[in-house]
């Protein structure tokens, strides 16, 4: 089987399948998390926008994907795209590799790429999940990319899906989850009143310190 490639326009055909694939999957979160979601009308309809989240489970993709009103574009590991369906699928789904063990070129050019042709594109500035909760330090790639793609920063935050897996059990949990939208950051002001690293460090700052005080509201 040939392997898709990643694309960033789509059809109605398109539409209409990834409208269906969201709509069951929010049937299945409401149905088995009561999934409540808050402020999904802050979500910019156009325009780049670069979709920052803490991160706390392999699900949480799966999670903003169904409930994001637009296509989603996700960094996924390069360990999913070894299989040729499933290779297949998370790039239909709109995701591309990253190589999570050193600085990914690839990763980040087509990141930008994403974003100059005002796609909306989500990332965990965090860099990793967060095994314990707690939200930790941005890494300035997110800041670099919103710079350079000149994309304002849309802060979201999970709660609970951490807890449907839970260590040592050998069993799934039916917690709820949250997800919260907050105000969009302007970045265009930061980055023409700043410095290039003054300004990376000012939007990580601001990404992660809205990230927590929307993750306080739902926890």
């Amino acid at each position: 089987m040939t392997a898709q490639k990643l694309k960033l326009s789509h059809g109605r055909w398109y539409y209409f399948l990834y409208r269906t694939i969201q709509l069951t999957l929010r049937g299945i979160f409401k149905s088995l998390y009561r999934t409540e979601v808050i402020g999904l009308e802050k979500v910019p309809r156009s325009g780049r926008v670069l979709l920052c989240c803490n991160h706390i489970s392999y699900v949480d993709p799966v999670v903003i994907g169904a409930y994001i009103p637009r296509y989603t574009y996700f960094m996924a590991k390069k360990e999913l795209f070894k299989v040729s369906f499933l290779s297949n699928l998370v790039t239909f789904l709109n995701a591309f590799p990253v190589r999570r063990d050193t600085t990914d070129r690839y990763a980040f050019d087509t990141s930008i790429k994403i974003l100059k042709d005002d796609n909306l594109l989500g990332l965990f500035p965090e860099g990793t999940r967060s095994t314990d909760g707690i939200i930790r330090e941005g890494k300035k790639g997110i800041g670099l990319i919103a710079l350079l793609s000149r994309s304002d920063i849309l802060p979201v935050a999970i709660s609970g899906s951490n807890e449907i897996i839970q260590k040592p059990h050998k069993r799934v949990f039916f917690p709820r989850i949250r997800l919260i939208v907050g105000d969009v950051i302007k970045t265009g002001r930061i980055i023409d009143e700043n410095q290039r690293k003054v300004a990376i460090a000012i939007i990580v700052s601001e990404t992660m310190d809205s990230i927590r005080k929307l993750y306080r509201e739902i926890s």
